[in-house]
């Protein structure tokens, strides 16, 4: 009678359990899902049958936790009528009282410094080392998915040899999501005009006139919800960082660089965006990109309408 229940809360340990069992065992594999009306039907017909063709199958019971009470009890009272040749996996938060069980744990959500253990395992399974400032930047930035955790790790290490570092994880997490108009945004709200008007035409190739200028609203509209949120300081710390990125649903990465955070290896020159603008400055600049947002939708050339809006900004500035 091979009756196994997985129990804790790491499907994706489970799922590798799975094919484990899969390969040794053999046979055919059938998932028995929670909304399937006819579950302990088709459990019955595999009980009953199967041994008749000297067959194997895998039955694999998802989210058992789920299940109805009456089908719990159900679903106990034949297993013992499991022939041979049916492998049966139950998956549950907890073990079931007179079953050999065999335990997945994930961390609680909010014991962080299991999540970091994790996660620097993870890594290390892939061949790669983190520092703890970049174990915490990861987990800040993905959170607590293991099957992002997992996909993320694995994608670092095509593009890293050995020691992953905080800008890798710019580079290919974050930035992997997001175009290249991350980069022109960033440079006209860090008053880098010469550079915004550089990377305008390479941006315009890929991206619509109309959803550039969608993104340089968006970035200024984050920045204004930050600056009305944030106490103004010279140096911010990443428990700032964290905090605020939270509080105000804008992702890490973003929040840092507006914040001025300065990471280890971070290219670019820190630049406080907070001490930097005022609310009246912010609320101006908005005013101008609502006008743009006009001319670009108009008519005329959508690249110069840019290139002018960025200048209004340089003269605004004195830079």
């Amino acid at each position: 009678m091979p009756v196994l229940v997985l129990s804790g809360e790491s499907e994706l340990s489970k799922d590798r359990r799975v094919n484990e069992i899969r390969q040794n065992f053999g046979g055919e594999y059938i998932r028995i899902h929670p909304e399937d009306t006819d579950k302990i039907s088709l459990i019955n017909s595999y009980t009953k049958n199967l041994g008749m063709f000297s067959q194997k199958v895998v039955l694999d019971v998802l989210d058992f936790d789920s299940w109805k009470s009456k089908e719990k009890k159900e679903l106990v009272s034949i297993i013992e009528a499991i022939p041979e040749e049916v492998f049966l996996i139950i998956r549950s938060k907890k073990s079931i009282k007179g079953l050999e069980s065999e335990e997945f744990p994930l961390p609680k959500p909010w014991e962080r410094e299991k999540w970091l253990k994790l996660i620097k395992e993870k890594f290390s399974s892939f061949g790669l080392k983190v520092s703890d400032e970049t174990a915490e930047y990861f987990l800040d930035l993905v959170g607590t998915d293991e099957y992002r955790i997992e996909s993320e790790i694995e994608k670092l290490s095509l593009y890293c040899s050995e020691e992953v570092s905080i800008d890798d994880i710019n580079e290919v997490t974050y930035r992997s999501t997001h175009a290249a108009v991350d980069d022109l945004c960033f440079s006209i709200s860090e008053r880098r005009y010469d550079e915004a008007h550089r990377i305008l035409p390479d941006v315009l190739v890929v991206s619509d006139p109309i959803m550039v200028v969608a993104s340089i609203a968006k970035h200024f509209e984050d920045l204004f919800k930050l600056k009305v949120s944030v106490k103004e300081k010279e140096k911010y710390s990443w428990p700032d960082v964290s905090k605020y990125s939270k509080e105000v649903k804008i992702p890490l990465p973003k929040v840092a660089r507006f914040l001025g955070f300065k990471f280890k290896g971070w290219k670019n020159t820190p630049f406080n965006h907070i001490k930097n603008y005022s609310k009246e400055e912010l609320a101006d600049t908005l005013k101008k990109i609502y006008i743009l947002d006009r001319s670009v939708k108009s008519d005329g050339n959508p690249q110069v309408h840019i290139h002018s809006f960025i200048e209004s900004l340089r003269r605004d500035f004195d830079v």
